[in-house]
């Protein structure tokens, strides 16, 4: 999106807060909305550009939403993900502002404006990661309630970004909403966030669902028209299928869209990270650089942006494909590999059992033994032999005392 020169807004945001005037230089006017103006700026400390929303001045006195403007900031700002937009400041009194990072691209509202249906590979990837940093709110309690095209960026080298968490909900700050209103933008709400139910993870789910089928299609699954409203269109009435628009979707896609989209928030997805793994089977080993320069260059072909420069041109390697000959020889490594492991196992199982000590002792050398003298020899021949004698002698005394008994 160009930023359009308009001196007399800039000037005004310029003198109306003297601390963006000495940190900030505006270039111009990036868009507008019901409740904020967006400015193109350039922050001079560290020569980047930047995005500076500021909430527009006949809003300053309403109190819920100057607290849904500083919750949006506070919210962005804990956030630390790569498609998620950066909030670097935040400053309020006189006027209310939230300095982010400047996303250089486009909406998806206005690609799919531009283009109509995307290819099939182009929407996945675009889809899965808008998932990524859906799931990354969700695992930290978060529930947008507001996912569109609008708030789904995508830059010129092909990355996403999701932004504006506005009216995001989580149960640890306090609501905002009043009892039987609702927030968000009704041709692309839950039927449970329309009836102001309680919310969880599957509203945002039913929400990015008729997102996937505006991408694929190139309208949305329910219209507003004379007799009905489009919120009564999504609590009771069906759609027509997805591939009934455009039969170049494949079924599996299809299925997956209509899984969003069902009415019982527990016969959708359980997770976001459940639907990415589904959408991630369409485009299984692409690589993320792969991914990004398919994107990027399916919008410099339809003229929505402008081609990246040679400084910003993503360089990647393509791998070559393996022959039937080398695929052949890697089996045929992989078999011998598995027969000498198989060799070896069977040779050790079968060896018989080391002893006990684990380091064989060395045999030692003999020692001399320094003859004796023959005096000590007989005397020690002798001696036991004496001694024999008067053990044995004692008993045949005896024997014969006893044989004198007897008789």
């Amino acid at each position: 999106m160009t930023a359009q020169h308009l001196p007399f807004a800039a000037g005004t945001i310029m003198n109306s807060i003297p601390r963006l005037k000495d940190e900030y230089e505006i270039r111009g006017e990036l868009g507008t909305g019901g409740m904020a103006t967006v400015y193109k700026a350039v922050q001079k400390s560290l020569d980047r550009p930047v995005a500076i929303k500021e909430l527009k001045k006949a809003y300053h006195g309403d109190e819920q939403i100057v607290q849904r403007f500083e919750r949006e900031a506070k919210t962005s700002a804990s956030f630390q993900h790569e498609n998620i937009v950066h909030i670097y400041d935040y400053w309020k009194k006189p006027d209310y502002c939230i300095v982010m990072e400047f996303v250089d691209g486009t909406d998806l509202a206005e690609i799919l404006e531009k283009t109509g249906p995307l290819p099939v590979d182009v929407g996945v990837m675009i889809a899965l990661q808008a998932c990524s940093a859906l799931d990354y709110a969700h695992m930290r309690g978060l529930i947008h309630r507001d996912i569109k095209p609008s708030n789904i960026m995508v830059k010129r080298n092909g990355e996403v970004k999701l932004m504006d968490f506005g009216i995001a909900h989580t149960k640890k700050l306090q609501t905002l909403t009043q009892p039987g209103t609702f927030l968000g933008t009704p041709a692309y709400m839950s039927p449970e966030q329309i009836l102001g139910q309680s919310l969880d993870v599957q509203s945002d789910i039913f929400s990015f669902g008729i997102v996937l089928y505006e991408m694929f299609t190139g309208l949305k699954p329910f219209q507003d028209d004379e007799t009905r409203s489009v919120s009564a269109k999504i609590l009771r009435d069906g759609y027509i299928s997805p591939r009934g628009l455009n039969d170049r979707i494949p079924r599996r896609l299809q299925w997956i869209i209509k899984k969003c989209l069902r009415k019982k928030p527990h016969r959708r997805y359980g997770s976001v990270q459940e639907l990415a793994r589904a959408l991630g089977r369409r485009i299984a080993g692409t690589t993320k650089s792969a991914s990004l320069k398919r994107v990027s260059d399916h919008l410099v072909e339809n003229g929505v942006l402008q081609a990246l420069s040679e400084s910003e041109t993503m360089v990647i390697t393509k791998m070559r494909a393996m022959g039937p000959f080398k695929k052949a020889l890697i089996a045929a490594t992989a078999l011998l590999a598995l027969g000498a492991a198989a060799y070896y196992y069977r040779n050790t199982a079968q060896r018989p059992a080391a002893p006990s000590h684990s380091v064989p002792q060395q045999p030692q050398a003999p020692v001399p033994i320094a003859p004796q003298p023959p005096t000590a020899t007989v005397e020690q021949k002798k001696e036991p032999s004496v001694s024999k004698s008067k053990r044995s002698g004692s008993p045949k005394k005896k024997k014969k005392r006893t044989d004198r008994t007897a008789n």
